[in-house]
This record gives C-alpha cells, sequence and structure tokens, in this order.
C-alpha cells in the first residue's frame, strides 16, 4: 500500500509508525522548520510557484508512486482557537449579525481581520496575516493533492474545533464524509487534545472522554515539532484499520 503522508516533515510520527507494517511504502512529503529529519521529501505545501509556470510541487508529486492512502495534518495555527481574540481567533473574525432574528443564511467565519483588531493583544497583525496565508495555501494544496491524484483513501489530520473543517468544505466545496473524533489522551498521550481525522473511511476511534489530563497543553514542549507529534499508537490504529479496508477491496 502506498502512502503519501503530507506535513510528516517535522517528527515524522506517519513515517515511525509505517515502518513497522510490511504493507506500507511511505513517502513523507514537507518542510521541517527545526531542520532536524531528512526522512521526507523537501517540499514547500504552501507552494504557490504554479501561478508562475513553475510546477515542482506537482512535477515531483507526478514522480512518485500513485497513492493508495493520503494522510494529512496541515499546520492548524491558523485554524486554532488556541489564538482566541474577539469574534473568532487572530486570522479570522467571525461576522455578527445586528438583528434580533437570526439571519436564514449563516454568517462567514472567514472575514478577514482589519489592523485595528489587534489593539491590546500580543498578536502582531503581519504575522497573522502571513500565517492565515500559509494555512489557507496548505489547506488548498492538499485538497487539489486529493483531487488530482484520487486516493483509494484519505485522511486528514486537525484539532476537534479547528475552523479547517468548515473552510474544506464551505470555501473549498470538498465534503468529507466521517468525522473520526478522538482524544490524544485515549492513546497513551499525556494531554486530552480532542481531534477529528476526518476522512473516507469510518475509523471507529476512541472517542470516550478522557481522565483529567497529566499535563496542560500549555506546559508542553515549545518546539514546533514536539507539539505536532501524533500518538504512536492511535496512528498505528488508523494504519492498521486502512490496511484491513484496502486488503477487503482488492
Amino acid at each position: 500500500m502506498i502512502v503519501w503522508a503530507l506535513f510528516d516533515s517535522g517528527n515524522g510520527s506517519y513515517f515511525k509508525s509505517a515502518q513497522k507494517f510490511e504493507e506500507i511504502e511511505i513517502y513523507s512529503i514537507g518542510l521541517d522548520i527545526e531542520n532536524k529529519n531528512d526522512h521526507f521529501i523537501n517540499l514547500n505545501l504552501a507552494d504557490y510557484s504554479y501561478l508562475f509556470k513553475d510546477n515542482t510541487l506537482f512535477d515531483t508529486l507526478d514522480k512518485l508512486p500513485k497513492p493508495d492512502l493520503i494522510i494529512a495534518s496541515p499546520p492548524c495555527e491558523s485554524w486554532s482557537i488556541g489564538s482566541t481574540i474577539k469574534d473568532g481567533n487572530a486570522c479570522w473574525k467571525q461576522q455578527k449579525g445586528d438583528s434580533l432574528f437570526e439571519p436564514q443564511e449563516p454568517l462567514s467565519k472567514f472575514t478577514l481581520r482589519d489592523y485595528v483588531d489587534f489593539e491590546n493583544y500580543q498578536y502582531i497583525p503581519e504575522n497573522q496575516l502571513v500565517t492565515r496565508i500559509n494555512g489557507e495555501l496548505c489547506a488548498f494544496n492538499m485538497i487539489q493533492i486529493i483531487r488530482k491524484y484520487n486516493p483509494n483513501y484519505y485522511i486528514i489530520e486537525n484539532p476537534l474545533t479547528s475552523k479547517l473543517w468548515d473552510y474544506i468544505e464551505k470555501i473549498l466545496g470538498f465534503n468529507i464524509p466521517y468525522e473520526n473524533k478522538t482524544y490524544y489522551m485515549n492513546y497513551e498521550y499525556p494531554i486530552a487534545k480532542p481531534t477529528k481525522f476526518k476522512s473516507n473511511i469510518d475509523l471507529q476511534l476512541n472517542y470516550t472522554t478522557p481522565p483529567k489530563a497529566e499535563k496542560d497543553f500549555r506546559f508542553m514542549s515549545w518546539s514546533y515539532n514536539e507539539r505536532s507529534n501524533i500518538p504512536e499508537k492511535l496512528v498505528d490504529e488508523i494504519f492498521e484499520k486502512v490496511i484491513k479496508e484496502n486488503k477487503h477491496d482488492i
């Protein structure tokens, strides 16, 4: 089974797990901002050079074996409630109605922030603009890759409350059938971290509410790679279920 693991260039959670399965041939793809690893194909998944006839991104992917599974963990900074400020987060503003009655159509969750919105907050407007653009390009390219290479299975990981899910559905027009909610703590991780692995396969992950976490997320490592880790037992279970489904479909 050929696996493309997008954004698996930090600590390589998918790559490490794949080494246990003789059925898997994995290609990890992305950038390691800490420059600590070399297990991956170095590609900027936020690249938009194809607009200017530089097709490095897709030319490189075209040379790889066609994927049976694309699994992706795009950066969550621009989508996370962790940067909460008034009416949304530091990258996006949730529109608010001014009447006593609910509007007939939901108001947008993706209004751009004005410069003045950042007054009295610690966030720097220019930094958040770049973070937002990076997040959008990663999301857009990820969905374009799934559409173009049309794997049998695809799985996208992000926090449970991430704005990415609405963005993929409403802005990119890509509907994902299965939610696959879970908590990292259910897979021997020290923090709860509610998460989704949305996909076109029902993974039936453990979504039992865990006991009080051993650690608060705020006190975890500030290393980007460490914070991007996915519990080993969780990745193992995902791969086991996809392998089983793939064998059934063959």
